[in-house]
């Protein structure tokens, strides 16, 4: 392991069972559970306030958009929207350094929604958090949920399966279940091909295929897909000659 990406390594996997679908700005998003990154870096690090911590730089208010209700000669301006910001340094120990990083955290506070003129008493609190999310994403924390790796199923399918193996009590057992159902599923693709109706359509089942086991890391499983796929497709040729 490279010593600059000594935590990255330890750390860009996300457990799944911190994650939950969410929704900002109309943006589908994959919200990590803060409190279990905490959990992470004190594994890393140490003890909150021992081996990492951070300090508030500058808090602040800060003015968005008009509010209005009504239109036209009825239009009236309630307000301005106030989003919380907060500016944090985040320092950990490594090694017997001390590492510091600047970072900001933001949360709407004041706002208009569809139950009308709404405030957010946790805003701080969730700016913080926000903050401090922020800052272990730059030494690699959950790296994958930020590159947008959690955005294919197939990716997040093979960490859950990985996931149920570790926390199985029967780890041969699981392991085992996992493996027929690999095996019934390069089956079921195997004769899918058999009965395409086209070239095209072979190459796309043939691509789907193998890219999802490609994500699942079973290069031996692409492998055997291709190899079927290079089977028919030569049977074929001979067959047109």
């Amino acid at each position: 392991m490279s010593t600059n990406m000594q935590i990255w390594e330890k750390v860009c996997t996300t457990d799944t069972r911190y994650t939950k679908p969410a929704e900002v700005g109309g943006q589908k998003i994959t919200s990590l559970n803060g409190t279990a990154m905490i959990m992470k870096a004190t594994e890393v690090f140490g003890p909150v306030g021992i081996g990492f911590g951070w300090s508030v730089i500058e808090e602040r208010f800060d003015e968005g958009a008009e509010m209005v209700s009504g239109e036209g000669d009825k239009r009236l301006v309630l307000g301005r929207e106030l989003n919380h910001t907060i500016k944090i340094r985040f320092w950990f120990e490594l090694d017997g350094k001390r590492g510091e990083i600047e970072q900001y955290g933001c949360t709407r506070y004041l706002y208009k929604s569809k139950f009308g003129t709404t405030t957010d008493g946790e805003a701080p609190k969730k700016s913080l958090t926000d903050a401090i999310k922020k800052s272990l994403s730059m030494l690699g924390f959950s790296a994958d949920v930020f590159l947008g790796m959690f955005d294919d199923a197939e990716y997040v399918n093979q960490l859950k399966d990985e996931e149920l193996i570790e926390q199985a009590e029967d780890q041969e057992a699981e392991k085992a279940r996992q493996q027929q159902e690999r095996l019934d599923y390069i089956k079921s693709v195997i004769d899918t091909m058999a009965g395409a109706q086209s070239p095209q359509e072979l190459k796309k089942i043939h691509d789907v295929a193998v890219r999802k086991l490609t994500l699942r890391k079973d290069t031996k499983g692409a492998e055997r897909v291709s190899l079927e796929w290079k089977r028919i497709t030569d049977a074929d040729k001979e067959v047109a000659a």
